[in-house]
């Protein structure tokens, strides 16, 4: 039930997330909240109410300049830009909501594009309650379930990992953290959820469509009787890591064969290496049984690390995506990237990087640009 153009033709960095909140008694109370005190009242070192605004804008050119297949080959320009609004009610209150402005329509075979086809939604948009160690929120979100899919590095490190990112459900989490001291924090996630079939699932601009029922697809059911359980840590004494451990369930829509199930496992550290430079290694491995309920088992594999020296960087990843097909020829694909970058003050980065995809079995040479800037605010 994904609109989106196929995750090869973007980056996939989402720094900013979460969103609807659904239901007449839920609507109600969110009004009366956000119409509360209206005096700024002391929350810790901030002010209650305040409107948080944080604006992520990526520039990305990419060109395709060698396949085995000519209709990949085209230069695209686009642009994803994330604008997430957090408004703080109380010190524990708030809704947030996630836009998203890019491209909602695969390229034309062969032909190059020029900021075309972008759509603007509602990727979330929903309401939360946080104390120092208990969370829940509700509305329109995307639930947990890996980090590759967000954090592999490079320009490209993402992209395979993008195909078992969960987005855009309506449903509710609830997360508890236990403080261990030495042995770090833990933070134990459920989330119960369902596709978004409301008018928040068009895009302005240009059309995605909305997801209707009928169009069936993973957790596309109109009640939450899809779920996944997430078991995050780090912060321990000895170990200078952190893990991602996860399970999934998505009940499939009317007319999808088979119910998906999934499990991740991934980790990620910060590791000095000297005064002034720092390597950033993660790794995970995902199964995905039945994915997208179709008949097909797939699994990934993301290695990577990014090495930081002052304002430098430079990054390097390998995903496999191993696809087991019963009754058609199994496929072993692989997406291997190398990029470099250097940030500024100023809050702006650029980044250069190649991209090699064997896909299909068919090889494809990218070489792409990336210009990233990002900047925040708070009224009052």
């Amino acid at each position: 039930a994904d609109r989106r153009p196929d995750s090869s033709t973007q980056k996939g960095t989402h720094a900013m997330r979460n969103a609807y909140a659904s239901g007449g008694c839920l609507a109600a109370g969110l009004c009366l909240i956000a119409a509360g005190p209206a005096a700024a009242q002391e929350s810790g070192s901030a002010t209650t109410p305040r409107l948080d605004a944080d604006v992520l804008i990526e520039i990305q050119n990419d060109g395709a300049f060698a396949s085995e297949n000519d209709a990949n080959e085209r230069n695209d320009l686009f642009t994803t830009t994330e604008p997430f609004l957090s408004f703080k009610a109380t010190e524990h209150f708030k809704i947030e909501s996630g836009l998203v402005l890019e491209p909602v329509r695969a390229p034309a075979p062969g032909e190059d594009r020029f900021f075309e086809d972008h759509g603007l939604f509602a990727e979330e948009l929903y309401a939360a309650y946080e104390t120092e160690r208990f969370s829940i929120k509700a509305g329109k979100y995307n639930p947990s379930f890996g980090i590759a899919w967000d954090a592999a590095p490079g320009i490209y490190g993402v992209d395979f990992a993008e195909d078992y990112e969960l987005t855009e459900r309506l449903g509710a989490a609830a997360s508890y953290t236990m403080d261990a001291g030495e042995a770090g924090a833990h933070t134990l996630t459920v989330n119960s959820f369902f596709a978004d079939t409301t008018f928040l699932s068009r895009s302005a601009f240009n059309a995605r469509g909305e997801l209707d029922k009928a169009d069936g697809g993973p957790s596309n059911t109109e009640d939450p009787a899809s779920f996944s359980v997430i078991l995050d840590g780090g912060g321990m004494a000895d170990l200078p890591v952190d893990y991602h451990l996860g399970a999934r369930y998505q009940e499939g829509g009317p007319g999808t064969p088979r119910d998906e199930t999934g499990l991740v496992a991934g980790v990620s550290g910060r590791v000095p290496l000297g005064a002034e430079t720092t390597l950033e290694p993660i790794a995970e491995i995902a199964y995905l049984d039945d994915f997208n309920g179709t008949r097909q088992d797939r699994t990934y594999a993301t290695l990577g690390g990014t090495g930081i020296r002052g304002p430098w960087h430079i990054s390097a990843s390998y995903t496999g995506r191993f696809v087991d097909a019963p009754g058609a020829a199994d496929s072993d694909d692989t997406l291997a990237e190398l990029s470099a970058g250097y940030s500024f003050a100023t809050g702006l980065t650029l980044d250069a990087g190649y991209r090699f995809e064997e896909s299909a079995n068919t090889n494809t040479h990218i070489i792409g640009a990336l210009l990233t800037y990002s900047f925040s605010t708070s009224i009052p």
